[in-house]
């Protein structure tokens, strides 16, 4: 299989709706339409390894708890629990874009990062989008008073008791990543987030 070229369906701000065309197994010309962060889908530029975007798991140390966010969003037509999370303006160092974003969306101030995934694709089935998940030690006390107002975000602070019971309810909706890094945390505590070890 391999890539022939892309077009660009519609455009605005935030995404980019092309339509790339590609040859399968068998040498037939096939297209797949998807979302893109940039102007040319990744398949086409090869540019994997810089994110799109930062999703913060923050771990806040004076409260010795984890830090989770309930946001609206529009695609799921209310509320989700999830971390918070942000596009990386250009040539925005990862630390500085998780720290706005952070701030941003929670009032936190972040004091240091544990460590961070790589580029990783969010729904490779439909977009080219890669996050990297930015563990972080925070401070501060939490506020909203700096959401923009398309933003509809609470903050809680939650013990691996309080979210393992957060998990155990059935009529509210996760972030994919968030769930799975919130099941780690109920099983291995705050060792999870930290991985032993101090980045950046």
């Amino acid at each position: 299989m391999k890539i022939i070229d892309s077009k660009v369906v519609n455009k605005n701000r935030f995404v980019t709706v092309v339509a790339v065309t590609y040859e399968d197994q068998k040498g037939n010309r096939k297209q797949w339409h998807m979302v893109s962060r940039g102007n040319q889908p990744k398949c086409i530029t090869g540019r994997i390894q810089r994110p799109d975007a930062t999703i913060i798991v923050p771990y806040h140390q004076q409260k010795n708890k984890l830090v989770v966010i309930k946001e609206f969003r529009v695609p799921v037509g209310g509320y989700q629990y999830g971390f918070p999370a942000g596009l990386l303006n250009p040539g925005e160092e990862l630390a500085a874009a998780a720290g706005r974003e952070l701030h941003e969306e929670t009032g936190l101030d972040l004091v240091r990062v544990y460590r961070h995934s790589p580029a990783i694709f969010s729904s490779a089935g439909i977009t080219d989008e890669t996050i990297t998940m930015v563990f972080a030690e925070v401070s501060g006390a939490p506020g909203t008073h700096l959401n923009e107002d398309s933003e509809d975000i609470e903050v809680f602070m939650m013990d691996q008791t309080t979210v393992r019971e957060l998990m155990q309810q059935e009529d509210i909706v996760f972030g994919a990543r968030a769930w799975l890094v919130m099941d780690a945390f109920v099983r291995m505590g705050k060792t999870y987030l930290t991985g032993g070890e101090t980045v950046m």
